[in-house]
Parts: C-alpha cells; sequence; structure tokens
C-alpha cells in the first residue's frame, strides 16, 4: 500500500507520467500541425500554415488553443494566432 500523497504531490505526479497522445505532422516547407493530451487532461493543439506575405515572401502563421482543467474545477481555454497581424489571445472559462 501507497503513502498517501497531498493534493500538490499528486498533481506533480501526474505532470510527470508521458502524454496520453501525441500527434504530430511536418511538411518539408516547414508546415506543421500537432496536438497532445497529458495525463492530468491539458489539452494542446497548434497548427502552423504558410501564407503569401505583402512584400513577395511567406509567412508562418500559427493558430493554436491550450485547455486545462483548473483547481476550481472549470475548464479553462486559451485560444491564440500569430501572424501578419501580429499575436493575439483569447482566455475563456467553461
Amino acid at each position: 500500500m501507497g503513502v498517501p500523497r497531498s493534493p500538490l504531490e499528486a498533481a506533480a505526479a501526474r505532470r510527470a507520467l508521458p502524454a496520453l497522445q501525441h500527434e504530430e505532422i511536418h511538411d518539408e516547407f516547414g508546415q506543421y500541425a500537432l496536438r497532445y493530451v497529458t495525463a492530468e487532461g491539458t489539452v494542446v493543439s497548434e497548427r502552423g500554415r504558410l501564407i503569401p506575405s505583402p512584400s513577395g515572401g511567406h509567412v508562418l502563421v500559427t493558430e493554436g488553443e491550450t485547455s486545462y482543467i483548473g483547481d476550481d474545477g472549470k475548464t479553462h481555454i486559451t485560444k491564440y494566432s500569430a501572424g501578419l497581424d501580429g499575436y493575439k489571445a483569447e482566455e475563456l472559462t467553461a
């Protein structure tokens, strides 16, 4: 039988576990998509894609979302993007 753990110790032990799901795709141009889910319920997904820039080249635009269950029991979500218009983030609670 194991020794009882405090909530902080239990959370730290879950964070040390490997991801439950991990998917990652890259192409030869640097575009990518990834998604992973941790044992503690954090979900991260992100996509990077090339778009034409006004100067004639290309810019990698990144879009993603991170969600986790907070100590309050609610799901906290951050959606973000970075590209020609700069960095934008939006936080939501479900």
